[in-house]
């Protein structure tokens, strides 16, 4: 699988962010989503990568370096594409840069009603943990960590 950094101006991004945005305010309330605006992913701190399928960008994902740890953000993969690969694909490939740029803890926040995303980030070693950075421990808010071994 074939993945590429993005940037805001990349082709489909737009439209891939506001398809995520729909779901997600479709599924939790507005001030339960902490979602990363499109004008942010240029940003030094953000690693954004994508997939296309026939000049379609069809999944994207990133990390956003804060502190002492890498936050992932915006792991996506189009209804017509999932069952392929790419989610895990997406977070194994952000997990290997995260730890080449010397991070030594990944964490995230998802939903509770993100079922195959949670069942994923546990094969692939998160844990559950307590809230971080800025959030407030919501109800619907599922938060994991993993830690990086160098």
């Amino acid at each position: 699988m074939q993945f590429v950094q993005l940037t805001s101006q990349s082709t489909g991004l737009a439209a891939l962010f506001d398809e995520i945005d729909t779901l997600m305010n479709s599924l939790y309330p507005a001030d339960a989503n902490d979602l990363v605006p499109i004008d942010e992913v240029d940003n030094s701190n953000t690693y954004l990568i994508g997939h296309y399928h026939e000049e379609e960008l069809v999944a994207c994902g990133s990390y956003i370096v804060k502190q002492d740890y890498a936050e992932l953000k915006r792991i996506y993969v189009k209804p017509s594409q999932r069952g392929k690969g790419l989610a895990k694909a997406i977070v194994q490939h952000l997990l290997t840069k995260a730890k080449i740029h010397g991070l030594k803890q990944v964490k995230l926040e998802t939903g509770d009603q993100q079922h195959a995303a949670i069942k994923l980030y546990e094969a692939l070693g998160f844990e559950f943990c307590d809230a971080f950075g800025q959030y407030n421990q919501e109800p619907s808010s599922v938060f994991m960590q993993l830690s990086l071994k160098h």
